[in-house]
């Protein structure tokens, strides 16, 4: 019986019909947490006050406090092998290297940093790694390495669109930037074909994950996850080879923010659901990632036919979906925590709203009088209009001044009624930001308080650091698991160097020999899996303490000078040194695990087999030169004796 080539792309289609419903709510309030982190009211005139209504933001001071503590530099990897039979030192310092070029090349820090932003705000982000080759073979990249091939692409949609009756109106616009487009393509300004590794940054509601998922780190296991690409129609055409004018609009979900919203009706002349598709309106392209199947399924809303064939991506990583998910909070038994807006904006509100009411209640103290209605007007305006300095004549008519003329009273202001102690005591204890982190010490404070709550504070937020660090380390295994398909030697040449020249004295002759720089072996995937492992050291991530780290080298470097010495000496001599490396490691580790003990321990091998150092010419020098003096010496002493014995003779 013939299968219906159509039954798989309805089935799927359902599939994130069920999906968008399920998590729909979930993204509705990720649009409401960006919107109260940016503070904006977009239905107000941008001119006026009411446009930023926040009194103070702190949901958003308090993210910008957190960041750097949690994030503010690239991790620092290490690679360790896992065949510890086989010599792997020189690979692992290979893999190490390239996988952190690679990584800084495709902009990890600023990718990882708006992701940890996004946790914050969103309860997670999502990360995508890929590796860039072919546009035509490769998942969809966002942020592609700019070559010619982008070129081509924009080359193509403009064809297109001249092609397009109802771009008629459009078309000498069109031919002209077809012009300059070419020319810039033929002018060779960027590179025929670029390629690397590349992340990009999914937005939350972007990312829909099979809804049978009940725990958060059961997301690598789902049978699938659909990543949601919102594209213009002709950039779409252009990329995938169809005609999609009879696709469905790409509305996002309710909750848009105002502005946005505008601006999409303004561009819709007209009912999406009688009009085709316009050329500059968005599509929405979803790719799924079925892991049941090990395959990949591109498909368009509104569309009734895949974009491309179904495929398996070549090399892909032992995890096999490139998406990383970082969360804020992880909750027992729920897929979604709450993020850092969710546990502090009705605190935020409390705060702005005693605020606003003591400002209030400010505005009536209005310093002003009270008089009688007896008095002259003539005397009251004249009163009032006084000048500093100038006497004011009251015709009282025989009464008291008191009585006629009295300072304004005003509803006397309780500072407790308006104090946000309360609010700030519980918000310390939902961020786990104390004073001196946000910047906004309530007392003095010496400088061993303010040490203090510094360790509080990375006791509090070490569980969010902790997370990042192993989201991290996945990011960085399966990077460099992919970099090793896809890298040739010739490649990772251009990143480690060429072979070094070495000079080396072996049986009193001096020999030049080539040393590796690096080593790249070809193997197979289950070998490449199985071969190292890369972690990342802990609080690599975080902001350095500058004045604390130096301090504490200080102290320990003459230990690890002396413990370096001795180990020279035991090692020149042919005595067993391993008590005292242990003891090197162990010091080392105590004071910071991030660093190699192995790294100051000294390398008299290489001496051994004849290494020359740097004072190889002086030494040699110096060794002939007493040589030649005991020689010297020698025959001097031989020619005395010889004068002696001859003169005794005679």
């Amino acid at each position: 019986m013939p299968q219906d080539p159509k039954a798989l792309q309805q089935k799927w289609t359902a599939r994130i019909t069920h999906a968008r419903a399920h998590w729909s709510a979930f993204h509705k309030r990720v649009r409401h947490n960006r919107n109260t982190v940016a503070g904006f009211n977009w239905n107000a005139d941008p001119t006026s006050k009411d446009f930023y209504s926040l009194r103070a933001n702190l949901i958003h001071g308090t993210i910008s406090a957190v960041l750097p503590n949690v994030y503010a530099r690239n991790p620092e990897i290490s690679t360790t092998p896992l065949n510890t039979g086989a010599d792997l030192k020189l690979f692992c310092r290979t893999l190490e290297a390239v996988t952190n070029r690679a990584l800084e090349n495709a902009q990890l820090k600023n990718r990882a940093k708006s992701t940890v932003r996004a946790a914050l705000t969103c309860s997670f982000g999502i990360l995508k790694v890929m590796y860039q080759r072919d546009p035509s073979k490769d998942s969809y990249i966002q942020g592609r390495i700019n070559d010619a091939q982008e070129n081509l692409l924009l080359i193509e949609e403009l064809e297109q669109d001249l092609d397009d009756r109802d771009q008629s109106h459009h078309h000498d616009a069109k031919r002209a930037e077809l012009d300059q487009l070419i020319g810039s393509f033929y002018e060779r300004s960027e590179l025929a074909s670029a390629e690397g590794l590349v992340i990009d940054r999914v937005l939350t509601e972007n990312l829909l994950i099979d809804p049978s998922i009940c725990e958060f780190w059961d997301y690598t296991d789902a049978d699938w996850i659909c990543q949601v690409i919102p594209m213009k129609r002709a950039q779409a055409e252009a990329l995938y080879k169809k005609n999609l004018a009879n696709a469905k609009i790409y509305q996002p979900a309710q909750g848009e923010s105002s502005h946005k919203k505008a601006r999409r009706l303004a561009s819709m002349h007209m009912d999406a659901s009688k009009s085709p598709v316009s050329d500059d309106q968005q599509i929405a392209v979803l790719e799924i990632w079925d892991r049941a199947t090990q395959r990949v399924y591109t498909m368009v809303e509104g569309a009734t036919e895949w974009l491309r064939e179904p495929y398996s991506p070549p090399r892909a990583g032992e995890r096999w979906y490139p998406f990383f998910l970082l969360p804020y909070q992880v909750v027992d038994g729920q897929f979604v925590g709450p993020s850092l807006v969710d546990l502090t904006e009705r605190l935020q509100d409390e705060h702005n709203e005693a605020r606003d009411r003591f400002n209030q209640h400010r505005d009536l103290c209005i310093p002003g009088w009270v008089a009688s209605a007896d008095i002259n007007e003539k005397t009251i305006k004249k009163h009032a209009d006084s000048r500093f300095g100038e006497i004011t004549i009251v015709d009282t008519e025989g009464k008291p001044l008191n009585q006629v003329i009295i300072p304004r009273g005003h509803p006397k202001i309780d500072p407790i009624v308006y104090d946000t102690s309360a609010v700030r005591y519980d918000w310390e204890q939902v961020t786990g930001l104390q004073d001196a982190a946000r910047s906004t010490v309530v007392r003095p404070k010496t400088a061993t308080e303010a040490n203090i709550l510094q360790r509080a504070l990375s006791g509090r937020v070490f569980e969010f650091k902790d997370q990042i660090e192993d989201w991290l380390q996945e990011i960085a295994q399966y990077s460099a698991q992919v970099l090793l398909q896809e890298l040739t030697s010739e490649q990772v040449e251009r990143y480690m160097g060429a072979p070094v020249t070495r000079t080396t004295m072996v049986d009193g002759k001096l020999t030049i020999t080539k040393e590796k720089t690096y080593d790249w072996p070809t193997l197979t995937k289950d070998r490449i899996f199985d071969m190292v492992d890369l972690r990342i050291r802990a609080g690599t991530t975080g902001a350095p303490d500058g004045m604390e780290e130096k301090e504490g080298w200080l102290k320990v470097l003459p230990m690890i000078t002396n413990l370096s010495i001795q180990i020279q000496n035991l090692q020149a001599r042919g005595m067993d040194y391993e008590h005292i490396r242990n003891l090197l490691r162990e010091t080392v580790l105590r004071y910071d695990d991030r660093i190699d003990s192995n790294l100051f321990i000294p390398n008299v091998e290489k001496q051994a087999e004849g290494y020359v150092d740097p004072n190889f010419g002086v030494n040699l020098f110096s060794e002939r030169r007493q040589r030649v003096n005991s020689e010297i010496s020698n025959e001097r002493n031989s020619l005395k004796e010889e004068i002696s014995n001859d003169a005794g003779g005679k």
